[in-house]
């Protein structure tokens, strides 16, 4: 697995039993109390998405899982805080942000007292339709009988 440099944002978090950290999309992803909470992305050098260009590195930060309804909420408390250009769903706090640190530790501090303005529940996996072969069987149309 990828070693990430600050996988430090999770040490709360490696010995609870009700935690999972895990890879997605690249990253390292927690999940807390069965839902999708972060994930770290450690990625630099990447600013541009759709022709348009970012003044920070689009898959170097912090993602903070959230519904859409929560932003303005969590926006307002940390004004730093930014729709991911990918994953406009989500919060992001770029690792170039200046107070990225503190705001990711208040950010953990949230995550820890279970606020639940920060958390997805992730979707249930659908299950593969199972195809079955068609079994053709010859019917014979003519049947000779014997008579005795």
């Amino acid at each position: 697995m990828k070693q990430f440099e600050n996988r430090w944002i999770y040490e709360f978090f490696e010995e609870k039993s009700d935690a999972i950290i895990k890879s997605m999309f690249g990253g390292l992803a927690l999940y807390y109390q069965g839902q999708l909470k972060l994930v770290i992305m450690e990625d630099a050098g990447n600013d541009l998405y759709r022709g348009k260009k970012y003044p920070y590195d689009i898959w170097n930060g912090l993602l903070i899982c959230t519904s859409r309804e929560q932003h303005p909420a969590l926006q307002a408390q940390f004004p730093s805080l930014v729709l991911h250009p990918v994953l406009p769903k989500w919060l992001y706090v770029p690792f170039t942000s200046e107070s990225w640190e503190s705001l990711a530790d208040s950010i953990i501090k949230l995550v820890r007292s279970g606020d639940p303005r920060i958390g997805v529940w992730p979707q249930q996996k659908k299950k593969k339709k199972v195809s079955r072969k068609k079994v053709s069987k010859k019917i014979s149309t003519s049947r000779k009988t014997k008579r005795k």
